[in-house]
């Protein structure tokens, strides 16, 4: 099953995809936080044939939800709209911090932050990630 993972921020948005078992994730691509992102986002879902997407939750250190956190549901609400496949959340609580500290550019911080918060759902649900 292949998965896509996204870091939402306010400025751009990081993706990442799975291998085609969805086991592994790796960094792919980082795109402006714009209008044009969802058409973007959908883009690159099709051209991967990822059949679910993984969007990082910025919970709040006692587990609630933080402002961004709505603002992040808003988008994953916005995106399950437009797209025919199925939307997961996962914490994403210090992956941006996780991917700075692994050597990851400014360029690429983005996109390894949403191969972290990939990585982690894929090892937490890793049955569900075997079935192809």
């Amino acid at each position: 099953m292949k998965l896509l993972g996204i870091d939402y921020g306010d400025k751009r948005i990081g993706i990442a995809v799975s291998d085609d078992s969805g086991m592994l994730a790796f960094p792919h691509a980082t795109v402006e936080n714009t209008p044009a992102a969802f058409s973007e986002i959908h883009r690159i879902v099709t051209e991967e044939k990822a059949e679910a997407v993984v969007v990082g939750m910025p919970m709040s250190f006692s587990g609630g939800m933080s402002a961004q956190a709505q603002t992040v549901r808003r988008f994953g609400d916005a995106l399950k709209g437009s797209l025919s496949c199925p939307i997961f959340y996962e914490n994403e609580l210090f992956t941006t911090t996780m991917a700075q500290r692994s050597g990851a550019s400014k360029a690429t911080v983005d996109k390894s932050a949403a191969a972290i918060i990939l990585q982690s759902w894929i090892d937490r649900n890793k049955e569900l990630g075997s079935r192809n």
